[in-house]
Order: C-alpha cells, then sequence, then structure tokens
C-alpha cells in the first residue's frame, strides 16, 4: 500500500474541505448572502484543522501500518480508513462543540469520503526497466 495516500488523504481533506463547507452553505444555506470571506479566514482554519486533526490522523496513521501488515484487501482497506476519519471528524467536533460542529462535520466528511475513494491506495504495478548497454 503507498504511503503517499495517508498524507495526501489527509492534507487534500484539510485544504479542500473549507472550500466545501462554503459551497454547502452558499447552496444550501439559511442566508447564503451572509457566507463569510473564505480566504480572510482561510490561514486561521487550516491552523485549527491541523491542530484538531492530529490525533485522529495518528490513529489513521497507526492503522495504515497495521493494515498493510495484514495484508488486508486495498478495497476493505480504503472503506475501514475512511470510516476511521470520519469517525474522528465526527468525534473531535462532539467534543469542540461549537455553533458551526454540524456544518464542519458534514464538509469534512464529504471531502474525506471524496478523497478517499477518488486517490489510489494500491501501489501501481510498474516493470523494472533495465537500460543496460552493452559493451
Amino acid at each position: 500500500m503507498r504511503r503517499t495516500y495517508v498524507i495526501g488523504h489527509w492534507v487534500l481533506t484539510l485544504l479542500i474541505a473549507p472550500f466545501t463547507s462554503q459551497a454547502i452553505e452558499y447552496i444550501y444555506g439559511t442566508s447564503p448572502h451572509q457566507v463569510v470571506g473564505l480566504l480572510e479566514v482561510y490561514p486561521i482554519t487550516l491552523l485549527f484543522s491541523i491542530v484538531f486533526s492530529l490525533p485522529t490522523f495518528s490513529i489513521y496513521l497507526a492503522c495504515f501500518y497495521f493494515l498493510s501488515k495484514q495484508n488486508v484487501n486495498f478495497a476493505v482497506s480504503k472503506f475501514i480508513l475512511i470510516v476511521i476519519s470520519v469517525l474522528g471528524i465526527f468525534i473531535t467536533q462532539t467534543i469542540i462543540k461549537g455553533s458551526m460542529s454540524h456544518d464542519i462535520i458534514i464538509a469534512y466528511s464529504v471531502t474525506s469520503i471524496i478523497l478517499g475513494l477518488v486517490l489510489r491506495l494500491k501501489e501501481s504495478k510498474t516493470k523494472a526497466q533495465h537500460n543496460r548497454i552493452p559493451t
């Protein structure tokens, strides 16, 4: 299994989820004209997202290494890792109990599920290339 999947899933979720949240709020929000400018709060949002996601990411990383050592099917591994990330998002936001927790849970979960399904977990099978020059 590819280690870049773990880092890519985590980083891309943190980078894209605030935009997903704004899009959801703009489309389904009760007052879409009051959507805060994301670019104004994006650095702060990203900083808090990184800090609050570290416990979930450490569990996610440990499960990834456990699953890779056990040679579990790639589809099952992907499902387990996506469930861990969504549960981590839910538990973290439930502990924090902010006024936007419900919106954050939805946005980060949707982003995590989509990215978890799109990113490749298994290594591509490439043949080694032998470029020997006969002498």
